[in-house]
């Protein structure tokens, strides 16, 4: 296993194996190592996979946020602008004109 790692070439290991060049019990070893190789690949993938959906709720957490600070800017605006339209009213209607 440690002249697999230290030659690290999965392709040529591959071929190996389909050419029956390796005896059976290095044909064990060699397709051992080769289900290692693909595991830790799934387990980075999984991993980058977990990474990008973590920045994707992130993001998603930040835009309800804002979206939140702007929902009560709006309401406020709302808010403001009857206030001020009730004061103009009873001012014209006190005042006239």
């Amino acid at each position: 296993m440690q002249q697999l790692e230290a030659y690290d070439n999965e392709l040529e290991v591959r071929e190996r194996i389909a050419s029956g060049l390796y005896n059976a019990q290095h044909q064990a070893i060699a397709e051992e190592w080769l289900r290692r190789k693909e595991e830790s690949r799934l387990a980075a993938t999984s991993a980058k996979r977990d990474a990008r959906e973590e920045e994707t709720l992130s993001i998603a957490r930040k835009a309800l946020s804002n979206s939140n600070r702007a929902n009560f800017i709006a309401i406020s605006a709302i808010i403001f602008s009857v206030i001020v339209a009730a004061i103009i009213a009873r001012y014209t209607v006190k005042y006239g004109n």
